[in-house]
């Protein structure tokens, strides 16, 4: 079974929702035109909340989540059989990868479910979600690059991994570097604060779609095995 296609929807779905979102958003007049990378014009939150966008963004970015729960866990299969035919029992990092992942996973409905809602307990749901998702997401493809280092699994071509590791390091110095701008002049760090936010989740869904091409590379595929029954 060719499974490269959830890898694939995981990476695309959520692209592709945040920005018909956003048009939807600023043809309806709830959000501003610009280009929310450089103009910092809208947090990602923003162009979800109001009618009609709002119904297309829970509509993919829910169905997204569960593409990503997917991927993770496929990614967790393929790498136990990995391991396994490598002679490496202890797979506390493969384990440590799907966990996160799921969570972060989770952490994206709770976010998504409440979008738009008011209140302090949604508001505080929301950045629960924001968080466990940004976070573990991020922690989860570091497990993925450093499993795939390590297993020097035939196939993948080292670019792939040169890029995992390359968006990986710009995730966690621009994550550094929004916590400096904020300690040190937040009334400026506002400006910037949606773009940068723009910026982080598309190379956080880049990584996603490096993911695809190492699955492709690798050649691997999903199969089902019946065991004989006894007697």
């Amino acid at each position: 079974m060719n499974v490269r296609i959830i890898a694939l929807l995981a990476a695309l779905v959520p692209f592709v929702s945040v920005h018909v979102t956003y048009l939807v958003a600023a043809s309806h007049g709830t959000v501003d035109w610009c280009n929310p990378y450089l103009d910092s014009c809208t947090s990602i939150s923003a162009t979800g909340r109001q009618a009609p966008a709002s119904f297309i963004f829970r509509a993919t970015m829910l169905p997204a989540a569960v593409f990503m729960m997917a991927y993770w866990w496929l990614n967790h299969t393929w790498l136990a059989a990995v391991h396994h035919r490598a002679g490496h029992h202890r797979q506390r990092a493969n384990h440590w990868m799907l966990g996160l992942g799921v969570l972060a996973c989770i952490g994206l409905i709770l976010y998504v479910t409440v979008l738009g809602e008011r209140g302090q307990a949604w508001a505080a749901q929301r950045r629960v979600g924001t968080i466990l998702f940004f976070s573990f997401t991020f922690i989860a493809q570091l497990l993925l690059l450093e499993q795939l280092r390590r297993l020097d699994v035939p196939g993948i071509r080292s670019g792939s991994l040169v890029y995992m590791g390359s968006a990986c390091g710009t995730l966690l110095a621009t994550g550094v570097l929004t916590v400096i701008l904020q300690a040190w002049n937040a009334a400026w760090y506002e400006t910037v604060e949606d773009a940068l936010e723009w910026v982080l989740t598309l190379l956080l869904q880049s990584n996603f779609l490096a993911g695809y091409f190492v699955w492709r590379q690798a050649g691997w595929k999903l199969a089902v095995k019946e065991r004989d029954g006894e007697g």
